[in-house]
């Protein structure tokens, strides 16, 4: 959709440079919001970044990104959901695996390596809620404010997206507070 897109592009130009957002998207639109926000960071902007899949696969991810003529060669992927499959090629350079969206320290660890590659702007987390699905909610807030601190002492980007239908009042409160804007998208 036209009007998602430009509305996005929209609620990114007037940022800062490293800026921070949590978008909050219905899961209706979920698929198509990450789709647009990438490629507005990808090639809109020309960045390269690295992307925390939890929702998605990285074969998956990939394919997506094709389909949507986003060029995946200018992202780093840490591929939350792929561990446990056999079947998935475990020596590719643009990918880490992690076992689970549980090991929030491996995810840190793997975060902390590729946002030391040259040419890095943005980190991209695609998915908040399924965060909080498999850890404790302190646990993960904890783990955002972390993150979101080394995004802005790395001078990069950071986009955050979370479902409307899953995600707490109370948490995006919590989060919003961290955050440049809060993009919501229902």
């Amino acid at each position: 959709m036209v009007f998602m897109r430009q509305k996005l592009k929209n609620s990114l130009d007037g940022l800062p440079k490293d800026f921070i957002v949590l978008a909050i998207v219905p899961s209706q639109h979920f698929e198509e919001a990450n789709m647009h926000l990438l490629s507005i960071l990808i090639n809109d902007y020309g960045q390269k970044g690295s992307y925390l899949s939890i929702n998605r696969p990285y074969t998956s991810m990939v394919s997506l990104m094709e389909r949507n003529r986003i060029e995946h060669q200018n992202v780093s992927f840490i591929d939350c959901v792929s561990a446990g499959v056999s079947s998935v090629k475990k020596d590719l350079t643009n990918c880490v695996f992690i076992n689970s969206p549980q090991d929030l320290t491996s995810i840190s660890v793997a975060l902390s390596e590729l946002m030391k590659k040259p040419k890095q702007d943005f980190v991209f987390l695609d998915s908040l809620n399924l965060l909080f699905q498999y850890n404790n909610t302190r646990l993960v807030i904890r783990f955002i404010h972390s993150l979101i601190s080394r995004i802005r002492l790395s001078g990069l980007k950071g986009v955050m997206l979370s479902l409307s239908e899953d995600t707490d009042k109370k948490i995006v409160a919590e989060l919003s507070q961290l955050c440049d804007k809060v993009i919501d998208l229902t």
